[in-house]
């Protein structure tokens, strides 16, 4: 897993930001879509939950951020 941090580490805020938005993609296109009709309602879900998690850090960071300026 290191070797996966590291690489994440050294990415460009915009390159980030698309790794971000292709996986909330896949997770809802996994989640809900026809088209993974082979995934059963158990992955569906698993997949919908994990979205859900990136969405709340995603949330969280940007309250952080908001309360680091009204502060500063």
């Amino acid at each position: 897993m290191d070797e996966v941090y590291d690489k994440l580490d050294s990415l460009s805020t915009e390159q980030l930001q698309t790794v971000i938005r292709w996986t909330l993609t896949d997770l809802d296109n996994a989640a809900n879509s026809t088209n993974y009709e082979k995934l059963d309602d158990k992955v569906k879900g698993w997949c919908a939950m994990l979205r859900e998690a990136v969405i709340h850090q995603i949330n969280k960071a940007y309250k952080a951020n908001d309360s680091w300026y009204e502060e500063g």
